[in-house]
């Protein structure tokens, strides 16, 4: 559910915003929303995610989108999964986690396919 990048890796809100498939005015509402989601800046002002931001993005996009939790629900829900605001970064090998990320995109793209449908 989470990825596998490296420690290292960061990432622009930019290409953040096409791994996730949200809006960046999303990411930096869901910034200004969750206290626990505070992304680093560059030397530019820029923000730069890390491992740590993204698999954050990814659960409240999951609370979110797929839960269909209100910004308030999401915030409790995540607030009682992780206290410390850490979220737990699964191995590669996680097979819950890839189950998860299946899921959610096959549950995406049946909704993509009804909407075709109702237009």
């Amino acid at each position: 559910m989470f990825g596998t990048m490296a420690d290292s890796e960061v990432h622009t809100i930019k290409e953040v915003s096409l791994i996730l498939d949200e809006e960046q005015h999303v990411l930096r509402f869901w910034e200004r929303e969750f206290e626990f989601l505070h992304p680093k800046k560059n030397e530019s002002g820029n923000r730069i995610y890390d491992q740590r931001d993204l698999a954050i993005l990814k659960e409240l996009k999951r609370l979110i989108r797929t839960e269909r939790k209100t910004i308030q629900e999401a915030r409790t829900a995540f607030q009682e999964a992780y206290p410390s605001g850490f979220v737990k970064m699964p191995n590669g090998n996680d097979q819950a986690c890839e189950s998860h990320d299946e899921i959610a995109s096959l549950q995406q793209e049946l909704r993509d396919i009804i909407n075709k449908l109702r237009s």
